[in-house]
């Protein structure tokens, strides 16, 4: 396989901000940031997130925040297949 760019990258791992581990893989002049920023959650909740995170966290927030649960998906199914009737206001991307 030939290498796309002429030599590889140096790493290194710092503190990742929201578990504290040393998991946080990064180029050597990253300086972690502390920022944390305002996301809109999947029950219309405001939720305050880390912007610079591990992967690991990145994928647990995605998963408690984000993800739709499997009533949501239940729910969804049983309104394709029974065709029920939604309100004028709501979508079945809304209710994703």
């Amino acid at each position: 396989m030939k290498r796309v760019n002429n030599k590889p990258q140096d790493k290194k791992s710092f503190r990742c901000p929201q578990c504290e581990k040393q998991r946080l893989i990064r180029p050597l002049g990253h300086t972690v940031s502390l920022e944390k920023q305002t996301y809109k959650a999947r029950n219309d909740s405001e939720v305050e997130l880390f912007v610079d995170i591990c992967d690991s966290c990145r994928r647990r927030n995605y998963r408690i925040h984000f993800e739709p649960s499997k009533a949501d998906v239940r729910k969804i199914l049983q309104a394709m297949q029974g065709e029920t009737k939604l309100e004028e206001d709501e979508s079945l991307e809304d209710l994703l």
